[in-house]
């Protein structure tokens, strides 16, 4: 359902969006993983401090969380305490395909991104407008009433919009406390917005002044993953948007960095399960 039952890289979403309310109270192991649509968490309870590309937040209860798709992250959680949340996953073109030009409604996500944090922390009054919204989506969901899923949608679309009401000129209500690695985060900034340069290991340890030993091992520390492997897998997915934008699969994986289409396609069959092509049909 969530982490703990997914592989590194989880499947597509088909649906419009999903809601799961969970509860942890038995000790168990999350991954790093990713997801091909957006994620936003509310978090209810527990002793949890969230890892999202980098930074870590000590979670409060009604933080919510939104992660973006393509964003690495993993809980850290003390099972002395429940861990209680709820998690909605949206896809990202159910978004685009209800937005206005200046009404988009994944405005939230990109202005987490903007304001390099993964955290909303509302006032009192705003988290509990929002929380009930969320408990109707779930109480609806629960029913088989006439128009349950068109009901179920609007209330979702109304959830958006309000959370969107509440990012929008508010930078304060992101939080800004995260512990991380600057360098390490400088680093995950510069391969996001250069996946068609040079890369490679001797590349980046001279940029940054980090011998490639010690930065190696700090970015598997914080991320998770590999410099080799999170440098592959972005440039991946990177090209799959081109794809499914319209791109040639060939230029797509020279725009996103790759030398040739051979080495790009069996990487992208691995991580995907299908060939570039197949994005056409």
């Amino acid at each position: 359902m969530e982490e703990i039952r997914e592989s590194v890289k989880s499947g597509y979403l088909l649906e419009k969006f999903k809601l799961f309310h969970l509860k942890d109270s038995s000790p168990r192991e999350y991954i790093y993983h990713y997801h091909d649509f957006h994620k936003l968490i509310w978090f209810i309870s527990g002793e949890v401090e969230y890892h999202i590309e980098g930074k870590s937040y000590q979670l409060e209860p009604h933080d919510i969380l939104l992660i973006n798709k393509g964003e690495i992250h993993k809980p850290f959680v003390d099972f002395n305490t429940i861990y209680e949340r709820y998690v909605f996953y949206i896809s990202g073109e159910y978004l685009e395909e209800h937005s206005e030009p200046d009404s988009r409604l994944d405005l939230c996500f990109q202005t987490a991104a903007r304001e390099q944090s993964n955290v909303v922390r509302l006032s009192p009054a705003k988290s509990r407008s929002l929380y009930e919204n969320v408990k109707l989506i779930e109480n609806v969901n629960c029913e088989n009433a006439y128009g349950k899923d068109m009901y179920s949608r609007i209330l979702f679309l109304k959830l958006m919009i309000e959370l969107n009401r509440c990012c929008i000129g508010n930078p304060e209500v992101f939080h800004k406390t995260a512990r991380y690695d600057k360098k390490i985060v400088e680093m995950l900034h510069y391969i996001n917005e250069n996946l068609a340069k040079d890369l490679t290991i001797e590349t980046l340890s001279s940029k940054f002044y980090m011998s490639k030993y010690h930065m190696m091992r700090k970015f598997k520390e914080e991320t998770g993953y590999s410099v080799h492997q999170y440098i592959l897998e972005k440039r991946i997915l990177a090209a799959r948007e081109l794809i499914l934008m319209g791109m040639p699969a060939t230029a797509a994986s020279i725009e996103c960095g790759f030398q040739d289409y051979s080495t790009f396609s069996r990487a992208y069959k691995k991580l995907l399960g299908q060939m570039p092509s197949a994005e056409y049909k």
